[in-house]
């Protein structure tokens, strides 16, 4: 009988491990927005990957950067074909080298970005860059940035945007006026199911910001990690 889970309750270099370390012939299957990646072990070591584009050790490396979706660990299932030499430990090492590296690069275009963003932004400019930086977030698959009036002032979203925008502006509206005539105080966010999954709704001065969330992403760590960013630079 197949292992099956979830990858928020085990990793994908853990699920490696344990199948190394018991020495397992079997197929490592995970899914995780619509991509299949698939991991062939073969008497304790892994001698086989393919992600979409990818085979071999880079399969692996964009693997192991998964952290949602879904796997399934099938023993006694043997490979199609041997396209990796490398040991498993050395996999994990130099996969876990590149996580690091990608997140650094990102950690430094936030810090880029959050230095402009409130200028940016309350200037109503094109706020291009702050866009793509928050569609970077984790969690985060797309994101519109709308004046109050619905136009949409930047996005980095797949689909109709302006119809994205305009959930956004007509929430957000919504949820400041009910919070002024109710005294409920300031509105700062909200998270609501649209069509496409769910939208995370901010506010930034006058304008508000939609957050296209990915799947069994967590609106509050999403929305803390946006708030540092639009918050910065006033």
């Amino acid at each position: 009988m197949a292992m099956q889970g979830h990858l928020g309750d085990m990793s994908v270099a853990d699920l490696i491990q344990h199948a190394c370390q018991d020495g397992k012939t079997a197929r490592l299957q995970m899914e995780n927005q619509g991509q299949t990646a698939q991991i062939y072990f073969e008497g304790g070591q892994v001698v086989h990957a393919a992600l979409g584009e990818f085979a071999g050790e880079a399969a692996v490396y964009q693997a192991l950067a998964w952290k949602e979706g879904t796997f399934s660990l099938e023993a006694e299932v043997g490979p199609p074909a041997r396209s990796i030499a490398r040991s498993y430990t050395a996999l994990l090492f130099e996969g876990a080298r590149r996580i690091d590296e990608s997140e650094a690069q990102l950690d430094h275009e936030l810090q880029a970005a959050m230095g402009v963003a409130g200028s940016v932004l309350s200037a109503r400019g094109s706020g291009e860059e702050i866009v793509h930086v928050l569609a970077r977030v984790e969690g985060v698959a797309g994101a519109v940035v709308v004046a109050e009036d619905g136009v949409v002032i930047a996005q980095s979203i797949e689909g109709d945007a302006e119809k994205e925008g305009a959930v956004a502006a007509f929430i957000g509206a919504a949820a400041v006026q009910a919070g002024t005539s109710m005294s409920l105080g300031a509105f700062k966010r909200a998270a609501v199911g649209i069509s496409s999954g769910s939208l995370l709704v901010l506010k930034h001065g006058d304008l508000f910001v939609g957050l296209l969330l990915k799947e069994g992403a967590s609106p509050a760590l999403v929305a803390g990690r946006a708030d540092s960013i639009l918050s910065a630079g006033g």
